[in-house]
């Protein structure tokens, strides 16, 4: 039996507000105020704490996704110190934030926004063929990099910054509509703390990952 057209209007009307409701936040972008304090490392993204590797000299850093792993590449191998050094992986779903901010404060040295080719994050080259944008900040201090990279979904990263910008703590550098993972690429420092753990749910602009 044919459903009344009214029935149908309400049926699609739910369907619509779902849709609408579900857009609406994903794409929200909350105002975020980094916390205070000195030499601080704040998460750059959304998401739960993947894993943390301590990479050791002479060791071949592998940034993984699911049961897959691929090495990095330079000029991110370059941010290590002496061939040591730590990356953290982060990884987003629909229900996070997909702004993501600068972890630290420092003029941007390094940026490389890579269409790639539409694969799926499950094979072991998706992060060299999937769209990713490399970013690298430095200061005085300190020089750090991470890496996004979009999912097989929508698959586009929208850069709010460019090669030269001299950016703030937490400062919002882009989005990635439908993202999947942010890698953060730290060298070795004396007095380095982690202060997160894997599954721990992090914020991107207010999460304290590193003390140094």
């Amino acid at each position: 039996m044919a459903l009344p057209v009214k029935l149908i209007g309400i049926v699609i009307l739910i369907i619509l507000f779902s849709v609408s409701a579900l857009l609406i936040r994903f794409f929200r972008d909350p105002d975020r105020i980094p916390p205070n304090g000195q030499n601080l490392i704040l998460s750059p993204a959304d998401g739960l704490v993947k894993y943390i590797k301590h990479i050791e000299k002479g060791e071949i850093p592998m940034s993984s996704k699911g049961r897959e792993s691929v090495k990095l590449s330079q000029p991110l191998t370059d941010i290590f110190t002496d061939g040591q050094g730590y990356l953290i992986g982060i990884n987003m779903t629909y229900l996070d934030v997909h702004v993501t901010r600068t972890p630290i404060n420092g003029k941007l040295t390094y940026f490389e926004h890579i269409p790639g080719k539409f694969h799926s994050l499950k094979r072991e080259d998706s992060p060299y063929k999937n769209e990713r944008v490399i970013e690298i900040v430095e200061n005085d201090k300190l020089r750090i990099g991470f890496i996004q990279i979009a999912s097989r979904l929508v698959r586009r990263i929208v850069s709010y910054v460019k090669l030269g910008d001299e950016l703030n703590l937490g400062q919002k550098v882009g989005i990635i509509t439908f993202g999947s993972q942010v890698d953060i690429v730290l060298p070795k420092l004396d007095g380095l703390k982690i202060k997160i753990e894997v599954g721990q749910q992090v914020y991107a602009g207010l999460s304290i990952i590193v003390e140094f």
